[in-house]
């Protein structure tokens, strides 16, 4: 039963960064190749597609918001330990607001400017308890259960119908070569609305955050047991069976792509989440070392920017939008992670962290020389 040692600690973030990461470009890929409707897919992109509803759609973007909480906690202590101002951590979330704002003239499902958005409200609870932040960050998640749960019980009333909405607009651009057109679209329409989305989804994100950043300062101080960590595995995959069970029915003859489907994949999202966390921290633990992932993870917004120019460019001068099948976009992706792996594996043997990690940083410190990240 021996706690995770500080160096297995930090190494267990990257690894779950990387692995969270690859999840979130197999979430956004079918945004980047054009949203279809279930019902005009083929076999094999439906039977893909329910696998993605059951493992993959709402179970890493979940991850990824704990560990921006954990990486608060992280950063918010070196300033502490440094004696610096927490202006400087103003200046890191300026700064990723803005590059959010730069990647949403690329495409509308940015996550970097909400947040940003969320990080900034984040800071009002640097010197509140660890308790305090989980019974807030818990208050918020069943705002969140219950608005979601709203939506399934309208569709059950009213009738379900598909959530996805083909774009159109952003089709004949493509097809077109419009580039002017394209930035210009995303600029006066894509940017709006995701602002607006951001307004709406920042209660969920915060209370995401205020979980990871409790559970950093919850287990900085007394690393949990493996058999705590087997205790999670277990029961957060277990929670999670009637929510898959649902999906696999809804997937045999309703809506799938509907309201309804949607409120259990979603709701899969909050316990398989747990258990992929607990599975990697086993396996870190375990002496698994897992390299791929954890590299990936040291150049995560790198990467994450990365799968936005590989797609667009390829969609875009191919003009295939909303027309590639979900199986090759899913070999694509996976190609693409695996040469990020190769590419980050390389790169790091020459600098220290990825290049707009590096940017990232000289912006947040200036000309202040510090070791901090």
């Amino acid at each position: 039963m021996n706690p995770i040692a500080e160096k297995e600690r930090i190494i267990y973030l990257d690894v779950l960064r990387g692995f969270a990461l690859c999840g979130i470009l197999l979430v956004n890929m079918p945004s980047f190749l054009g949203e279809r409707f279930v019902s005009d897919m083929g076999q094999v992109d439906r039977l893909l597609r329910l696998f993605f509803d059951l493992f993959i759609q709402t179970k890493f973007y979940t991850l990824f918001s704990a560990l921006f909480g954990a990486g608060f906690i992280l950063f918010i202590d070196r300033l502490r330990q440094k004696k610096r101002s927490l202006w400087i951590f103003v200046r890191r979330l300026t700064i990723l607001f803005a590059i959010g704002l730069i990647h949403l003239l690329f495409w509308e499902g940015d996550i970097l400017q909400t947040y940003a958005f969320c990080g900034f409200l984040l800071l009002l609870f640097v010197k509140t308890r660890p308790l305090t932040k989980l019974f807030i960050g818990l208050a918020l998640q069943l705002y969140t259960v219950s608005l979601y749960l709203s939506i399934y019980l309208f569709a059950q009333s009213e009738g379900d119908r598909s959530i996805i909405e083909p774009d159109g607009r952003l089709t004949d651009l493509v097809a077109g070569r419009d580039l002017g057109g394209y930035f210009a679209y995303h600029a006066t329409v894509q940017l709006p609305d995701a602002l607006g989305n951001t307004l709406m989804l920042w209660p969920e994100i915060l209370s995401l955050f205020l979980i990871g950043a409790y559970l950093m300062e919850r287990f900085s101080v007394r690393p949990p047991t493996t058999r705590l960590l087997i205790v999670g595995f277990l029961v957060s995959l277990i929670l999670s069976l009637p929510a898959l069970t649902q999906i696999i029915r809804v997937h045999q003859g309703q809506v799938a792509d509907g309201l309804i489907n949607y409120f259990f994949v979603w709701l899969s999202g909050r316990t398989l989440a747990i258990t992929y966390a607990t599975a990697i921290a086993l396996g870190v633990r375990a002496g698994l070392r897992m390299e791929g992932f954890r590299l990936l993870g040291r150049m995560a917004l790198t990467n994450y920017l990365t799968h936005t120019l590989v797609f667009t460019v390829l969609v875009f001068l191919s003009g295939t939008y909303g027309t590639i099948p979900l199986w090759q976009g899913t070999l694509g992706a996976l190609i693409l992670l695996a040469c990020q792996t190769f590419f980050s594996r390389w790169y790091l043997r020459h600098h220290h962290q990825g290049p707009i990690e590096a940017l990232w940083r000289k912006g947040t410190y200036g000309k202040q020389k510090s070791t901090e990240l």
